[in-house]
């Protein structure tokens, strides 16, 4: 618990620096698409293939939009790929002061 606590104490203070806090914003981004894509296809209890199929794409690209370092998303496919898997696509955008409140 207590590493924990250290933990958290020295991303917060990484945090504070304004070019660390937007790359770590990025990368988040990134990886949260990704982790998004997967939990809905596997609350769909599909396959990256079966989710390809229905898009008219290949499982390797599904694989692709999945993957935490992919950064070339289109909105057009993740639209498809996500009501493939019986979602909705929602794109929210804030500034900085907003994103607080």
């Amino acid at each position: 618990m207590k590493s924990s606590r250290k933990q958290k104490g020295w991303l917060n203070k990484k945090l504070e620096n304004q070019k660390f806090h937007k790359g770590f914003q990025n990368e988040y981004a990134k990886l949260s698409i990704g982790e998004q894509i997967v939990r809905l296809r596997l609350m769909s209890g599909m396959t990256q293939a079966e989710v390809a199929r229905k898009v008219g794409t290949t499982a390797s690209a599904i694989s692709r939009y999945e993957n935490a370092d992919y950064d070339r998303y289109e909105i057009q496919t993740l639209r498809k790929i996500v009501e493939a898997c019986g979602g909705v696509l929602s794109i929210t955008m804030t500034t900085e002061k907003n994103k607080a409140a």
